[in-house]
């Protein structure tokens, strides 16, 4: 089984060590970098190619929507926001997110949305 590259993209340190620990117990995954803004995360991106990101979507500099938009529809990572706000939930699926987790979110959600991204991320492996 191939893991799954992912990028974790909060401007607060908490937030991404916690994505980060939850991930960690997860064997089919492979954290491929992390960064605090969005100007950060769309080099991060293009340069890391990962499968799977989550994005926060209030960040200075560039916000999650913005990445997205800067980002090519055919070599577009899944998406799943990462936000304390519910009022992004609309936009975040008409942008095609994968899954859109509310801070603060337990282990077990993560792993749901996970779960999603995979099923999706290995649909496209095969071409389909």
């Amino acid at each position: 089984m191939t893991k799954l590259r992912i990028l974790i993209v909060d401007d607060e340190i908490l937030a991404r060590d916690r994505l980060r620990l939850f991930l960690s117990c997860n064997a089919t995954v492979e954290i491929v970098g992390e960064c605090g803004d969005g100007l950060e995360a769309i080099a991060a991106i293009r340069r890391e190619q990962p499968d799977l990101v989550f994005l926060d979507v209030q960040m200075p500099r560039c916000n999650g929507f913005e990445v997205v938009e800067q980002l090519a529809a055919e070599r577009r990572p899944e998406i799943i926001f990462v936000t304390a706000h519910d009022r992004f939930a609309v936009e975040a699926f008409a942008s095609r997110a994968i899954d859109y987790l509310l801070k603060p979110f337990d282990e077990e959600r993560l792993q749901q949305a996970l779960a999603r991204a995979s099923k999706h991320i290995d649909i496209r492996r095969a071409g389909d």
